[in-house]
């Protein structure tokens, strides 16, 4: 048995109310070079062959009684990947946003717990004659990186497909550990949880007084500055670093940050990466920092029309990936975050992005002089039942209805392959993405790039932004008056 780390499992106590822990993609396929048969019987030859490079497909979950500890992956001896496994159609005409609410309905249902903890869905009856596949799989499982691998190891780079090496060793199930097991497991842990914490905070205080950079980072984003006594003595430490690379109030109120219900709208829309590329160039700045104002523009513009445009500039939260080129092919959590600055405040697009450049150029520094394994050190030593009960208590009391949130959207841009993929023949045409939504956060923008354009996917509770399709205008509109923008400079 292998156990969840402290972060994968803060995907799983993380659902009460309206959040759920899963992420998905929904791709579509020209299905015109298919050797033989349907998508869905290509795609069941090609799980069935690789299922032995797909580790988290055949594992399920072993809890820990009363959440004493975090739970265990185990090999599913009832594993059936007919289960997961499902073929499903749009009706006619079949256009865009009946597929979006389609994967919007399917992806608002939480994943069985009794299972391994991912769906598939092949969807007929596109207008266009092409076949999608939307698959959702938990988030303790995988984060942004390491799905977008995943996704290269179930799809060829050739049109005509590669030969797939026989597994090392026969697979081999596990056992079903009965609950006075894992009940004796969690209080080992719990035994051992004063001495983790002691070390780990013995760690903490170490790292952070070797770099003042790193202290800074900490007492904002954790707001050590406010501790009874030795929040002014790092007040004044922190203090003497220049840089302030981190928002220090609470995010502005949106209608989109409120308490959030289960039910989920979607919508999607693809960019040419050149045209965003020629305004990364045109400014000097990078392709993530045009992403953050392209939704930046969006984002002012929708709430303008709404005439709910706060005065203070909107904040999002960004992942960023720690993985190590060690941890490549890693199915787990390695990623962090940072807190950044989206101008909205700002009339002017090319300020704007100049304005979130310099935000996200400080905000990374930042994060680079504290240690990667700082936020998993703590993460290990949370008690999971501590987690879960103040999720609940969060969903019940619908205490964010009152509160700033502390950022207002999460913004995540995934690297993709430039090169086509192809499953048994059928080229791969999009990637869109479907993230999650969480409480008090209530609208996800996130990005995937593919070939030679960038394919967006927004999600949202259905109750808090009911004019999702909106976004897509939205968004051209924001990468014009950018284009205008650099044009005017130049």
């Amino acid at each position: 048995m292998q156990q969840l780390s402290g972060l994968d499992n803060t995907f799983l106590t993380m659902e009460a109310g309206g959040q759920l822990g899963h992420v998905g993609s929904l791709t579509t396929y020209d299905v015109s070079g298919l050797k033989a048969g349907s998508l869905y019987e290509a795609i069941e030859r090609t799980l069935s062959e690789r299922l032995h490079l797909l580790p988290p497909y055949r594992r399920r979950l072993a809890e820990v009684p009363l959440n004493l500890d975090h739970p265990y992956w185990i090999e599913d001896p009832d594993f059936d990947l007919d289960f997961h496994l499902r073929e499903i159609a749009v009706p006619p005409p079949g256009d865009d946003e009946q597929l979006a609410t389609l994967v919007a309905r399917i992806h608002g249902r939480a994943l069985d717990r009794s299972r391994p903890l991912w769906e598939a869905y092949v969807i007929e009856g596109l207008a266009s004659g092409r076949v999608a596949l939307y698959m959702k799989i938990h988030h303790c499982t995988i984060d942004g990186v390491s799905g977008a691998e995943m996704m290269q190891v179930i799809l060829d780079r050739v049109r005509e497909g590669v030969a797939i090496p026989p597994p090392k060793r026969p697979w081999v199930p596990d056992r079903i550990p009965s609950s006075g097991e894992m009940l004796v497991r969690g209080l080992g842990g719990l035994v051992r949880a004063p001495d983790r914490i002691a070390r780990t905070a013995f760690r903490t205080v170490r790292m952070l007084s070797q770099s003042n950079e790193a202290l800074t980072t900490a007492v904002a984003t954790l707001g050590l500055d406010r501790l009874p006594v030795a929040g002014d003595l790092l007040r004044r430490r922190s203090a003497a670093v220049d840089a302030d690379p981190i928002p220090q109030t609470p995010a502005p109120r949106t209608p989109f940050n409120r308490s959030i219900t289960p039910h989920r709208r979607y919508a999607f829309f693809s960019m040419a990466l050149d045209e965003v590329k020629r305004v990364k160039s045109a400014a000097s700045t990078t392709l993530n920092d045009v992403v953050m104002a392209l939704s930046a523009g969006a984002l002012r513009r929708y709430l303008e029309e709404r005439k709910a445009l706060p005065k203070d500039p909107l904040i999002a939260m960004v992942p960023v990936s720690v993985r190590t080129d060690d941890e490549r092919h890693a199915y787990t959590n390695r990623v962090g975050s940072i807190l950044c600055t989206l101008a909205t405040d700002l009339d002017d697009p090319l300020e704007r992005l100049l304005r979130i450049h310099e935000a996200m150029a400080n905000a990374k520094r930042a994060q680079e002089a504290v240690p990667a394994n700082l936020l998993q050190d703590w993460t290990q030593v949370t008690t999971p039942a501590l987690i879960s009960q103040a999720a609940r208590i969060i969903a019940r009391t619908k205490i964010l209805d009152r509160l700033n949130p502390p950022f207002n959207v999460v913004i995540s841009n995934v690297p993709g392959p430039r090169e086509a993929l192809y499953c048994a023949g059928a080229e791969m045409q999009t990637y869109y993405p479907v993230s999650a939504v969480a409480e008090g956060q209530g609208l996800n923008i996130t990005v995937q790039s593919y070939r030679d354009h960038l394919d967006w996917g927004l999600i949202s509770c259905r109750e808090l932004v009911p004019d999702l399709w909106r976004f897509k205008e939205l968004f051209a509109e924001s990468l014009e008056e950018l284009q205008k923008a650099v044009a005017r400079k130049a």
